[in-house]
């Protein structure tokens, strides 16, 4: 995943380790060497691998310099791989340096493990649908998806140190900002027809005041893929996009799903991806045994080939419910990263104010299932009105104390359900005839 390249006198003592672990223990003794030389900076560039693919010397005043290599007998022991790369400190001093201590080689660095994502123990109803870490001065991350780029024409020369980290990853943070999600329909009781252009812009401008900076979507009808791409630009958004796909009449085609993004994104976001954080081939199907796992874990592949064809890089997974998640890890093993519908309203032993604790709870159970350090919480929060289910119960203000307790687990990776109201729906007793009632925005 990293690698480290140590310059100069370190790289005498140490050796080079091509990334593998060193499992012996020996005995060194190392002389002090004082040498005073002219110098320049370099930087050096590796891959994952730890093998150099491109190199620079930033102009540099010659300077008259002391190298140190410190003396130290001791019985080393080094069990695991050279996993970060780091540029040597460049003096500048003719004087003799204070002797450096062994302990302050630098370390593998550890990407962050964002508390983020989210999972569910009972089905959801739902509308049915990374730049590597901040790194510090002197020490260069190659994430394990990550392409080298190409040689830079300049860079930072600082006075005792330098560096040049890679630029971030296609489509993002390490994290997603909370987000909300969005279906295009009005009408009641069943109901349903396409909002009209007007009211969808007014609505994603209402998305953005309100703070949620990335939108979910489920599909492409009313012609909502266009008009969400041009809002979210409008309003500096971005969105997560989806294919409805089901085995019965309503499904969607995800090859038509995906051209519609490329014709979208080519004729209003000049033809940049960035507009796209990631991206779901379904929603709860294999919850609601619609589809099968190994469909899904298909379906998954063949988007992300046709994605990638077109220039899409970010994630592509599938969103299903907790349950389905962990008793298929199939969809697990075939998405770029797990993305789960969790309700904490739908278990009868969670009060409003521990929406967030049950949440957490769920997110570390599909963690543990899928072998993952990250889940995305794509469904979320809490209905205003409709029946009790046990301890909990929907009103205003149970909906305001379950939205807080998540906010104050989860700083990302959370989608809230739903943006509005969907009156267009019906209700039923198996949703408690809360199912119209989601609505975070009033």
């Amino acid at each position: 995943m990293k690698s480290i390249v140590i310059a100069g006198a370190l790289a005498a003592i140490l050796g080079t380790t091509s990334g593998r672990p060193l499992n012996l223990k020996r005995e060194y003794v190392t002389e002090v060497v004082y040498v005073t030389e002219t110098i320049a900076a370099a930087i050096v560039y590796v891959d994952q691998d730890g093998v150099p693919y491109s190199t620079s010397a930033p102009e540099q005043p010659t300077v008259a310099s002391s190298v140190e290599v410190v003396t130290t007998t001791a019985a080393v022991s080094t069990t695991d791989p050279i996993i970060s790369s780091s540029e040597p400190d460049i003096t500048t001093s003719s004087t003799t340096p204070a002797p450096a201590d062994a302990s302050t080689l630098p370390s593998a660095l550890v990407p962050p493990d964002p508390e983020s994502s989210s999972v569910e123990v009972e089905s959801s109803s739902s509308s049915s649908p990374l730049p590597p870490p901040e790194l510090t001065p002197t020490t260069t991350q190659v994430p394990k998806s990550y392409s080298p780029p190409s040689a830079p024409t300049s860079s930072s020369v600082a006075a005792t140190a330098v560096s040049q980290a890679p630029p971030p990853n296609q489509n993002g943070a390490s994290i997603f900002p909370l987000g909300v999600t969005y279906d295009p329909y009005t009408g009641s009781g069943g109901t349903a027809s396409c909002k009209t252009d007007a009211q969808i812009a007014d609505e994603f401008s209402k998305m953005s005041s309100a703070g949620y900076k990335v939108v979910r979507i489920y599909g492409k009808d009313c012609e909502l893929v266009p008009l969400a791409v041009q809002n979210a630009l409008k309003n500096g958004q971005t969105i997560m996009g989806g294919a409805y796909l089901s085995n019965g009449a309503s499904g969607e085609d995800l090859n038509t799903v995906i051209s519609t993004w490329k014709n979208a994104t080519d004729k209003y976001a000049d033809s940049s991806w960035d507009i796209l954080s990631l991206f779901s081939v379904e929603n709860e199907r294999v919850d609601n045994h619609d589809m099968t796992a190994s469909e899904v874990a298909d379906a998954i592949r063949r988007g992300r080939d046709q994605l990638r064809s077109m220039g899409y890089n970010g994630p592509v997974g599938a969103v299903d419910t907790v349950p389905a998640i962990i008793d298929n890890p199939v969809i697990c093993q075939a998405a770029d990263v797990v993305m789960v519908n969790c309700h904490p309203f739908f278990d009868q032993n969670t009060d409003a104010a521990d929406a967030g604790s049950f949440v957490k709870s769920q997110i570390d159970r599909v963690k543990t299932a899928c072998n993952t350090d990250r889940v995305i919480v794509t469904e979320t929060g809490w209905p205003h009105q409709g029946d009790t289910n046990g301890k909990a119960i929907p009103s205003p203000d149970n909906q305001a104390k379950a939205l807080a307790s998540i906010r104050s687990i989860f700083t990302g990776d959370v989608f809230f359900h739903n943006s509005f109201d969907s009156l267009w729906k019906s209700d039923s007793a198996s949703t408690f005839n809360a199912e119209r009632y989601w609505g975070i925005i009033q």
